[in-house]
């Protein structure tokens, strides 16, 4: 998942020329290494950032990174 300056979302690329935008609420499987995944939420409030887990931690996705997701 990459940040689309020009669409202002996050693209999930599905190795085809149309990948899929997020949009606010999606859930989603964002993978953080060594075999770890957390359940996210999309969260579009003044910039992009997923709440995770049931106390809804909230983290900011950085633009410049790519992220491992799985929708």
């Amino acid at each position: 998942m990459t940040y689309d300056d020009a669409l202002a979302c996050w693209i999930v690329d599905w190795g085809d020329q149309m990948g899929y935008r997020l949009r606010d609420g999606d859930w989603f499987d964002l993978h953080v290494g060594y075999g770890q995944v957390l359940t996210c939420q999309a969260v579009l409030g003044q910039d992009w950032y997923v709440q995770i887990g049931t106390h809804r931690a909230c983290f900011y996705l950085k633009r410049n990174e790519t992220y491992q997701v799985a929708i």
